[in-house]
């Protein structure tokens, strides 16, 4: 398939193509084992799930901003103040009205925390993807990554690329939370330190709901559901629609 060698290139480092993988277990033996290499030599792993509409995107980021090369994109992720960032995008967001917002807001939920990655299978049938992509992105930084996954590449409410490396670093440097696999508009983490109190759950599901307002408004439906969620979880789900 074109598209995928088109990702690989856009990608421009050296890469993984994992097909017809046996098992998500398989698929994440084989991430860990590059993971345990990359701290010795210089590279960060992320699991892609490769589509024609991710190489759409990518094409048209690079032709737009092919002057901006990752180097350049992460030093503009540094001019970037976090809270502003969140606090603006909270704005764009959350409802005027106090009514709704309540509805918003909402009230903690007995659920279950979250352990396991879901991207990796397919939505409509349930099975793994037959084609997996694991990049040996080249930066010991893991949240800088998303300088060479632009993604949606700020469209449909999605982050700027150098908008997704703060907050990632914000939240690396506070919860130990690595972008783990990428689609075209998906991105999950794994979480070194979960929260475990509720005032805390709080606090980051408003983070959360500030940097993809998706997974309440078309999740779980309001931010303490959210945050109920988030109580000892070591996956993190963001979904733009």
């Amino acid at each position: 398939m074109n598209y995928i060698n088109d990702i690989i290139s856009f990608l421009n480092c050296e890469c993984e193509l994992i097909e017809n993988p046996k098992s998500a277990e398989a698929v994440f033996d084989a991430y860990k084992e590059m993971l345990s290499k990359g701290k010795s030599e210089g590279f960060t792993p992320v699991i892609i799930i490769p589509s024609e509409v991710m190489c759409d995107v990518m094409g048209d980021f690079y032709s737009i901003c092919g002057s901006n090369s990752p180097s350049d994109i992460i030093a503009k992720s540094k001019d970037i103040n976090v809270a502003n960032l969140l606090e603006q995008r909270l704005k764009y967001t959350m409802p005027e009205e106090e009514e709704f917002q309540q509805e918003v807001i909402g009230e903690f939920q007995e659920l279950l925390p979250v352990k396991n990655f879901i991207s990796l299978l397919d939505y409509g049938t349930s099975k793994i993807y037959d084609r997996i992509i694991i990049a040996k992105i080249p930066t010991c930084n893991p949240w800088e990554v998303a300088a060479w996954i632009p993604n949606m590449a700020g469209g449909n409410e999605f982050p700027l690329p150098e908008e997704q490396i703060a907050i990632f670093k914000h939240w690396y440097e506070k919860y130990g939370a690595v972008p783990t696999i990428a689609h075209f508009d998906i991105w999950e983490l794994y979480v070194e330190n979960p929260v475990q109190t509720q005032e805390a759950a709080v606090d980051l599901a408003w983070e959360q709901f500030s940097f993809c307002s998706d997974v309440v408004h078309q999740g779980v439906g309001t931010v303490k559901a959210l945050a109920s969620a988030l109580l000892d979880s070591n996956v993190w789900y963001f979904w733009w629609d």
